[in-house]
């Protein structure tokens, strides 16, 4: 990692950068990984390892939302600390009320050679998001910020979905700073980040998934893991029953969001007639991939049996998604199906665990 300063006003970090769509929040800090250690990765690797396998089903009787169901944990400073002792990087974070303060934080951080995250942000106001830019409100986007020009009044940084450097004028970071996102983060919020990482990513792979497979097979709590799983779909056939239509709506409008890579509702649920751009997969699509790859690499066959199991059950809950999408757009209700369907996920999640690691 190399930075140059011109002058006073200006400043900006050079780090190699691999491009790994819809993985804003680990994107930078694999760029710090790689950098450190020289090992390749394989796409959502921390992702996957961070989030996949961390199912919960919650009763929430009080709250506007009755029931919540996650089949993963994608929220960032969860995800942050399960990987932080395995993977050997710290961090902090800083909320701040205003947006000069956030961006004396990040200034302080690149003088002093230091790369850090920036977000949740809204990709409203991102101009490198054409499609998105001044027409869709999405406060969900993390970047690495990696410096800044004072005169051009601009900030510069690594984005998942692009290869080159990027930046924005500090105008429409402030707007899009001042956004926030439940469990996730607050307006003006800097993650600074210090890697120490000496780990290869096999025993990283070990370690973390190792830990996955205890949290799932011998959750401490009923609400997650596979009896939270089990819980889930003994009490899902009762919702129609215990609940108004309103609130049994809701919820599955909710849970179909969180089966994307990143939280966005299907097309079909927005009005849009146009496929959807990404797959609604709950996970397993991008842990098959990551387990393929990591066991094929180091001949790791427990891996390579979990990565076809969890390659299986992807299919299962994109039907799922379906389900939930003709059931919400009044064309059919075979929501009936949807226990048996998440009962195939549940087995090939805990099949899976049983074997991926001694």
């Amino acid at each position: 990692m190399r930075s140059g300063k011109k002058n006073d006003m200006k400043k900006i970090i050079e780090l190699p950068h691999r491009m790994d769509d819809y993985a804003c929040m680990w994107n930078g800090i694999e760029d710090l990984y790689i950098q450190a250690t020289g090992e390749t990765l394989p796409p959502k690797f921390f992702f996957v390892l961070a989030s996949f396998g961390s199912f919960c089903y919650m009763k929430t009787p009080k709250a506007e939302l009755k029931r919540m169901v996650a089949l993963g944990d994608g929220r960032t400073r969860s995800m942050y600390e399960f990987l932080v002792p395995i993977v050997g990087f710290d961090y902090k974070v800083h909320e701040y009320k205003t947006f000069e303060q956030a961006l004396r934080k990040i200034k302080a951080e690149t003088d002093t050679g230091f790369p850090c995250m920036i977000g949740a942000l809204d990709m409203f106001y991102l101009p490198h998001f054409e499609k998105l830019y001044h027409k869709e409100h999405i406060p969900f986007h993390y970047e690495l910020a990696t410096g800044y020009d004072d005169e051009a009044g601009l900030l510069y940084f690594l984005d998942c979905g692009r290869t080159e450097v990027q930046s924005i004028p500090y105008g429409e970071l402030r707007l899009a700073f001042d956004c926030a996102y439940s469990g996730l983060s607050k307006p003006n919020t800097v993650w600074t980040l210090r890697m120490h990482a000496t780990k290869g990513k096999y025993e990283i792979a070990k370690e973390a998934l190792a830990k996955k497979k205890a949290l799932y097979l011998n959750p401490p709590v009923g609400f997650i893991g596979c009896r939270g799983f089990e819980k889930f779909i003994l009490e899902l056939p009762k919702w129609r029953d215990e609940l108004p239509k309103e609130d049994y709506d809701k919820i599955l409008f909710n849970m179909v969001q969180f089966f994307g890579t990143v939280p966005t509702v299907p097309n079909a649920l927005r009005g849009i007639t146009e496929p959807d751009t990404m797959e609604f997969c709950g996970g397993f699509d991008k842990a098959a991939v990551v387990l393929q790859s990591i066991g094929s690499e180091y001949h790791d066959d427990g891996m390579l049996r979990a990565a076809e199991l969890f390659g299986c059950a992807a299919p299962v809950v994109a039907q799922i998604k379906e389900v939930i999408v003709t059931y919400l757009t009044g064309k059919c209700d075979e929501t009936d199906n949807l226990p048996a369907l998440f009962t195939q996920v549940a087995e090939a999640m805990k099949r899976g665990f049983e074997i991926i690691v001694p």
